[in-house]
Order: C-alpha cells, then sequence, then structure tokens
C-alpha cells in the first residue's frame, strides 16, 4: 500500500492507495498558513498509516527537482521554497518518498493510465488554484531535448500580416492569462459564488445556477473563463504539433465546462486565417480530481531510486 499526498494551494488531499492505483481511502485538510504548521499536518496524517504503508508519494506545485524531492519554489505556496521536502518525511518515517510537480503528476496519470495513453504527443491541463500544465508523449512526460521533434513549422505562404497580428495577439494575451492566473478554477469559482450570493465559495452550487440558466452576469463570467482556457490550448497548439489535450482538476468533471472550452477553442479555429491547424480532441481527464494522486503513484513505482531498491532486495533475496 501507497500513501499518495497532493499539496495544492487550499487543500492537501491524501489517502491510501493500491498497486492497482485504487484510492482505498481519502480525506483533505486545509492547506496550512505556515511552514510549521505544514511540517506538523504532514506528520499527522502519515503517522497513523506508518505500518501499513510501503512509501510516500507527493504531487506539489511548483519547481521541484524530482531526483532528490527538493522543492525550489511552491508556485502559489509562498513558504515552500527550497525545502527538502522527500529527504525530511523520509527522515522522519524511515521510508522511501517522491515529490513530483503536480501538473506533471496529472499528466503522468493521463499518459499511463488515462485519456493520452499511447498518444505521440499531448498536453495536460490541470485547473485548480492555479494552472498546472504536462507535456506527454507515448506513457511519458516530454523532455526538452524532445520537442525539436514536435516544434510546429508554419510554411511561409501562411505568414501573412493577418496571421501573425492574430497570433501575437494571442500569444500576449495567454502570458496575461498566465501571469495574472486567470486560468484558476478556485477563482472562478469564488467570483461566481460572489455574483450568486452564496456564503461560501461552493462550484456545485455555481454549476447548476448555469445549468439552469437566466443569469447573464454569471454566464458571461464562465464564458470568458472558458475563453482564457482556449487561448492557452490554441497557443500551445501554435508551437506544438498536439494531438490531444485533457483537462485536468476537480472543475473537469462539470460537462459543461468542457464543452464551454471545446465551444470556444473552435470559435478561434474558425476565425481568418487559421485554416492551417486541425481540430484538436479536448476532453476531461480520466481521473479528474484524483489524477495528481495517481500520478504521483506512478512515478514513485518508475523512479530511478525506486528501482535501485528493487535490484538491491532481489540481490539480497537471491544471494542472501
Amino acid at each position: 500500500m501507497l500513501f499518495t499526498i497532493d499539496i495544492g494551494g487550499t487543500f492537501i488531499k491524501y489517502g491510501l492507495m493500491d498497486a492497482d492505483y485504487q484510492l482505498i481511502h481519502t480525506d483533505k485538510v486545509p492547506t496550512p498558513p505556515t511552514i510549521e504548521e505544514f511540517w506538523q499536518g504532514l506528520e499527522e496524517i502519515v503517522a497513523p498509516v506508518r505500518e501499513e504503508i510501503e512509501g510516500i508519494a507527493i504531487s506539489c506545485p511548483g519547481e521541484i527537482q524530482k531526483t532528490l524531492g527538493f522543492v525550489f519554489r511552491g508556485g502559489l505556496i509562498p513558504y515552500l521554497r527550497n525545502i527538502p521536502l522527500a529527504s525530511k518525511l523520509k527522515q522522519t518515517f524511515d521510508l522511501p518518498v517522491t515529490v513530483i510537480n503536480d501538473g506533471d503528476a496529472a499528466g503522468l496519470a493521463e499518459a499511463r493510465l488515462g485519456n493520452l495513453k499511447d498518444c505521440p504527443c499531448g498536453a495536460t491541463l490541470v485547473l485548480g488554484t492555479g494552472v498546472g500544465l504536462a507535456l506527454l508523449s507515448n506513457g511519458d512526460l516530454l523532455r526538452g531535448w524532445q520537442l525539436s521533434e514536435y516544434i510546429r513549422s508554419i510554411d511561409k505562404t501562411e505568414r501573412t500580416p493577418e496571421n501573425r497580428r492574430f497570433h501575437r495577439e494571442l500569444f500576449l494575451q495567454g502570458i496575461s492569462n498566465l501571469l495574472e492566473n486567470t486560468g484558476s478554477a478556485v477563482q472562478f469559482v469564488e467570483k461566481a459564488s460572489h455574483i450568486l450570493n452564496l456564503e461560501k465559495a461552493d462550484g456545485i452550487a455555481v454549476f447548476r445556477a448555469l445549468d439552469q440558466g437566466g443569469n447573464e452576469e454569471l454566464t458571461s463570467l464562465f464564458q470568458a473563463y472558458c475563453y482564457d482556457i482556449a487561448i492557452l490550448i490554441f497557443n500551445l497548439q501554435s508551437l506544438l504539433r498536439l494531438e490531444k489535450v485533457t483537462i485536468g482538476g476537480g472543475i473537469s468533471s462539470q460537462p459543461l465546462l468542457i464543452d464551454e472550452i471545446n465551444r470556444q477553442y473552435h470559435d478561434l479555429l474558425s476565425q481568418r486565417g487559421q485554416e492551417q491547424f486541425e481540430a484538436l480532441p479536448i476532453q476531461a481527464a480520466r481521473f479528474h480530481n484524483e489524477s495528481n494522486q495517481i500520478g504521483a503513484a506512478s512515478y514513485f513505482y518508475s523512479s530511478p531510486n525506486q528501482k535501485k531498491v528493487l535490484v538491491i532486495e532481489l540481490f539480497l533475496f537471491f544471494f542472501e
């Protein structure tokens, strides 16, 4: 049994996972406001199952050194900076620990077990507190040295002034969206809940209201949000010869969201000068809100450190 932890900007989700990547028990706690409470919180959720588990697999936002499980910057969690996450937990519990970026984790779940399996070049966008991105190829993360194989080149005859202007405007809009975090599902739900005069953010209530219709302000906010996601997808397609895109995060379980992103994306494609792009399939990630934990577990079992441990165990078994 493996213990999986998904560190997010709003919640830390955790649970036991079996060898078939099935979550046996899951729970979540609010993401602590300080590093001291963060360490204490992790110890409190791991300690009760210490004797039941073979290791700890973590997905975490930000810039991660995967081999060492070292967090350089934890995305939107300000105190996660230069944190030896894996080594500290390994020392505390005497267990193997792996750490992977949350977007990469969601992508691995899709590429190895989900809707991007056997896809030569795909992308997963994870919509949560922030926006995560993973580029995948044939069951693994797409490495930097592989990108040249999939970079898109546009025929010179198609580089018209209108085309260049269109791409430049969308690219600048996409950069602005990333800097302002406008793809945040959490921010969208908070704004939408405010429009509905809800006491607290409630994604289920927001999508129930969207399904019912009749609130123009809410519909306008939702369409603008999906347009921002469509721009990100279009910009990715402008750079890479993608074959499929999946949308992850808890919000991806809402069919209305996937339908509207597809509608906004196809509207972009239909604008003048975009005939050179074939429409990409855009669908929900297979595992929705569990993608990060499943991907973290997959990385744990395939990581170089775990392979070394397995070799040592086999050696001791045969030669003791």
